[in-house]
């Protein structure tokens, strides 16, 4: 839960789409106004069988300013929940669902969803649903529980369908008459509701039977893939727009209640107009502040430690073997921050090591790899001679096709990655980062993978960039240098002596209040095209998110370093620039707990 105040339950008209954003003094939250028994569309009532009826920064999406939970900019009409989120029958156990309505219900004075029971029959296995356990009374959980899984359809979209509807969940006092209508099943806009279907069991089956229905024959109204006109109103006079919907369960949402927001709907602190029909809004702002976002799909590449989830960040990359293997140590960071770049431009995952030894799981992944060249990143302080020798063994053509990349100190081995991988055809564009901390590099890393631009480590104090640095840049012919941190990482003299380096004409700086972002702002300028999936890494640490810069660069995907336990706002609200519909958290539940998995905004 997000917001500081409940979705408020307030019958605000007979039709479903009505909403309400509000500002409670200095706080910013969002307050759902949602909307009671009535009336409902008549595409939303066939009964299921035998058959249902490259940009600049500058203008990316704000944060939109009434909400905590969720942002207007997030919203997108043609991908209001992915398949994963909607499909999932297993999302929630009952005794799951019993705990999420005991916490809504601490602010329920009677009649409340938490302790009520309903009279419930045995259902047959049919097209859509495996076979319902039913007879005598069961709870609300019980009955959300069983329906989503007999029918393959996720309780927590269940949960918010049933809020969006009849808002038993979050009103205070609900009516027998809400139970009866939950879902809204059967209840077309020209008539009164389908007395053959009240009650709260027929509805919650009968609407998750609906979607499931849906899932198998997608509805020929709301095709999947292509643009297709939805009305803003059932008033043709309020007229419609096209959509490109992305997702079945999308078009299930369509073909349950036929309407997008218009314009209107979405201005900030609006309850819209006399067009607005706010009922597959309701639902994604409802889904959104109770479970995170359900039109982005969240994996996690983990594993037992650092070196593991090195190598399955490996296994993804490279599910077919690589050409070459980059090697560093994984408990430092010095070495391996300009390694990503230059493992992307060789088409290599970036594998860690311990100093003395190679894990076992890193010397089987590299033999799988069966690389014809392995590049170790840092001296024998960092990767001994004795890995080094091992890794002679497991090549493809022996120790020959090993090369160390080392320096007399961080600095200088950047210095040489960035030589070794752009020397003989240089590169337009070079980001600096210090080498005296790692989450301006990282993010920088992945970023430069992505665009074949090195990253290149300075000592962030001095009062100009030293003449090693200097020489490197005009050697590699870089003519713009973005400098990655705010000037308590590369001082303000470092940047102002960039400008007198042979051959730079353009240098700029991407910063921000703290490394998070900083690192959004580095993403956010690297990636003006659109991308379909963004790594989250922790900004506490930094074995996850070096090795996950070589799969980040390789994809073109931006590599956002995060909290341990949240998403910033900027970072939710920026999906919707990136129109992302994945995200890939890198590290076990130790680096990113569940708040960044279910994508919890901080604060």
């Amino acid at each position: 839960m997000l917001s500081t105040v409940s979705i408020a339950s307030v019958m605000a008209s007979k039709k479903r789409t009505r909403h309400l954003l509000t500002t409670l003094g200095t706080v910013l939250t969002a307050a759902l106004l949602m909307t009671g028994v009535g009336a409902a569309a008549a595409a939303e009532a066939p009964a299921p069988s035998p058959a249902p009826a490259s940009r600049e920064t500058s203008s990316w999406p704000s944060l939109h300013p009434d909400l905590v939970a969720g942002s207007v900019a997030s919203f997108r009409a043609g991908d209001i929940i992915s398949d994963a989120n909607m499909y999932n029958g297993s999302a929630m156990s009952s005794g799951d669902v019993q705990s999420f309505l005991n916490e809504r219900a601490q602010t329920c004075d009677g009649n409340c969803a938490n302790t009520k029971f309903f009279a419930t029959t045995s259902q047959s296995a049919n097209a859509e649903c495996t076979a319902y356990a039913g007879g005598g009374l069961q709870s609300v959980a019980d009955i959300v529980a069983g329906s989503g899984a007999a029918c393959g359809v996720s309780q927590k979209a269940l949960l918010a369908l049933i809020q969006k509807e009849s808002s038993v969940i979050d009103t205070r006092n609900p009516t027998d008459a809400q139970y009866d209508y939950a879902t809204f099943y059967e209840c077309p806009d020209t008539s009164s509701c389908d007395p053959a279907y009240a009650g709260f069991f027929k509805q919650v089956y009968n609407a998750a039977r609906q979607l499931k229905h849906s899932k198998l024959n997608p509805p020929a109204a709301f095709p999947v893939g292509q643009s297709t006109n939805i009305a803003y109103s059932p008033n043709s006079g309020c007229g419609s727009d096209p959509v490109f919907i992305r997702t079945v369960a999308t078009a299930a949402l369509y073909s349950y209640t036929p309407y997008q927001p218009n314009a209107a709907a979405l201005q900030p602190g609006s309850d819209g107009n006399s067009c607005s029909s706010l009922g597959n809004l309701n639902f994604w702002f409802v889904y959104t502040d109770w479970f995170g976002y359900p039109h982005i799909d969240v994996d996690r590449i983990q594993g037992a430690d650092r070196f593991e989830v090195s190598v399955n960040i490996a296994k993804q990359a490279y599910p077919s073997g690589a050409a070459a293997v980059y090697v560093a140590a994984g408990a430092g960071y010095a070495d391996a921050l300009s390694a990503g770049p230059a493992a992307v431009k060789d088409g290599a995952p970036l594998l860690l090591t311990t100093a003395d030894s190679l894990p076992a799981s890193v010397d089987a992944e590299i033999q799988a790899l069966h690389p014809g060249k392995i590049v170790i990143v840092g001296g024998p302080n960092s990767v001994s001679a004795a890995v080094e020798s091992r890794l002679g063994q497991i090549v493809t053509g022996g120790s020959a096709n090993v090369t160390r990349i080392s320096g007399a100190d961080r600095f200088e081995v950047s210095r040489n990655v960035a030589n070794y991988a752009f020397g003989s055809g240089g590169a337009s564009k070079a980001y600096l980062a210090t080498g005296l901390n790692f989450p301006d590099a990282l993010s920088a890393s992945g970023a430069g993978g992505a665009h074949g631009e090195p990253v290149v480590l300075v000592n962030g104090q001095l009062g100009a960039v030293d003449s090693d640095t200097s020489a490197l840049l005009s050697s590699l012919h870089i003519s713009t240098v973005a400098i990655a941190g705010g000037p308590n990482s590369v001082s303000t003299g470092i940047e102002s002596s960039l400008s007198g380096v042979s051959g730079v004409s353009s240098v700029f700086r991407l910063s921000g209040a703290d490394r998070f972002e900083a690192s959004l702002n580095i993403n956010k300028s690297a990636y003006q095209q659109k991308t379909d999936r963004v790594f989250l890494a922790t900004g506490l640490n930094f074995p996850d998110a070096l090795a996950g810069s070589a799969l980040a660069g390789k994809l073109g995907a931006p590599l956002i370093v995060v909290p341990q336990n949240c998403v910033p706002s900027a970072v939710r609200a920026s999906f919707q620039g990136f129109d992302n519909t994945k995200v890939t958290l890198l590290g076990g539940p130790n680096s990113l707990g569940d708040g960044v998995q279910s994508l919890t905004s901080c604060g």
